[in-house]
């Protein structure tokens, strides 16, 4: 099962992480609480977490800070990054036809046409987001997103022609799913 953290739902673990280290406990949000709860979770159900290329880079620049050095260590230890595939761009622009934004469409496109370093996988299981207007938006145009895949992967060569689309969902919804 392979889930792609957005970079909200990146930074909420990564700032419940660094409160949990500094024993601020009482200042936690629901949305913190939520994320890592899935974080932990995920890592005992088999869950394999990937973030986005960008998420990586601002954890690399902030690396050097020693208040976050040991969490950020720690958070890229247990995730992967996901880099764009053939046809994440096509793919992109196709969703924003749906009325996602463009950081919205490159989460979801990334999640259908999103691959590691070298290239042993493809696409995702699961989107965690905490963005409730793009979860919205992709139950609304699901049936037609992926009629639009279907027919996008006729003409794709393998193993293109076997992405799926991803569930897309709150942290604190997502279960494992076998």
């Amino acid at each position: 099962m392979r889930c792609l953290l957005d970079k909200v739902t990146a930074r909420y673990i990564m700032e419940g992480m660094l409160k949990l280290v500094e024993g601020r406990l009482v200042t936690f949000t629901d949305t913190e609480l939520f994320a890592l709860h899935f974080y932990q979770r995920a890592h005992s159900n088999n869950i394999t977490l990937f973030i986005l290329p960008q998420t990586y880079t601002l954890l690399k620049r902030l690396n050097h800070l020693s208040r976050y050095s040991v969490i950020i260590r720690h958070f890229l230890a247990a995730t992967q990054v996901s880099y764009p595939a053939r046809y994440f761009k096509r793919w992109t622009r196709r969703l924003q036809e749906y009325g996602f934004t463009k950081e919205d469409a490159e989460v979801l496109a990334l999640a259908t046409f999103g691959t590691t370093p070298n290239g042993d996988l493809l696409g995702m299981h699961i989107v965690a987001t905490s963005d409730q207007p793009m979860i919205n938006q992709w139950r609304t145009c699901h049936g037609e997103i992926q009629k639009r895949l279907s027919n996008m992967q006729r003409n794709l060569a393998a193993p293109y022609c076997h992405v799926s689309l991803p569930i897309v969902e709150r942290p604190e919804f997502i279960r494992t799913l076998r």
